[in-house]
């Protein structure tokens, strides 16, 4: 029974009218894009997929950093002054105006932290 089907196997894989063109395998050294080699490869993308592309990193805007921190004319960072959304009612005019005014962060190692995140 094996020699009936070990001779004609081959005959009707060759000669299938699905697959023109398949070769059984002989060796086990090909490999699957060597058997994909006579056919068109229509399936695969013409252009280069997006993680070969996108090889430069960059860093991105921290978006919550840049509306709560602002950059003034000199270069110095500015901040809000906590103590303004509510609750005024008891305060001062004067003291409300000037919590209303902002004010430049003082240490250089937090506003250079900062800068880092405003700027991405």
């Amino acid at each position: 029974m094996f020699a009936i089907l070990s001779r004609t196997l081959p005959s009707l894989i060759t000669k299938s009218p699905i697959i023109p063109s398949f070769r059984p395998l002989t060796n086990a050294n090909h490999s699957f894009t060597s058997l994909l080699a006579g056919f068109k490869n229509t399936w695969m993308p013409s252009t280069p997929l997006l993680g070969d592309i996108r090889t430069k990193s960059c860093l991105r805007t921290n978006k919550s950093a840049a509306k709560r921190f602002k950059v003034m004319g000199n270069g110095r960072i500015k901040r809000k002054k906590a103590g303004k959304r509510h609750n005024t009612g008891h305060k001062g005019r004067s003291r409300v105006n000037r919590l209303a005014q902002g004010a430049p962060i003082s240490e250089k190692s937090i506003e250079n932290r900062m800068r880092i995140l405003i700027s991405g």
